[in-house]
């Protein structure tokens, strides 16, 4: 048996920030519309915030555990 693809894994949202690390691409959901892509610049797991570098304008961004749904952008097919 093999085991899935990463491109066709199903996708996990991010329940807790402990494992969310500076780097890490995500994705920022809410109200079901994805709001904006970008790489973590910091986190904050006690309090359920990060911060990130929008990826469309470059500008930092809060993210909230409380009003958004994260999750970590899918990996693209090598070109």
């Amino acid at each position: 048996m093999t085991a899935p693809s990463p491109t066709t894994a199903p996708v996990r949202w991010i329940l807790g920030l402990s494992r969310v690390t500076p780097g890490d691409r995500i994705e920022v959901w809410e109200h079901r519309q994805l709001r904006c892509t970008g790489t973590v610049s910091q986190v904050a797991p006690h309090l359920g915030v990060l911060w990130l570098l929008e990826d469309r304008t470059g500008i930092p961004r809060l993210a909230t555990l409380r009003d958004h749904r994260l999750r970590r952008c899918p990996l693209r097919p090598a070109a």
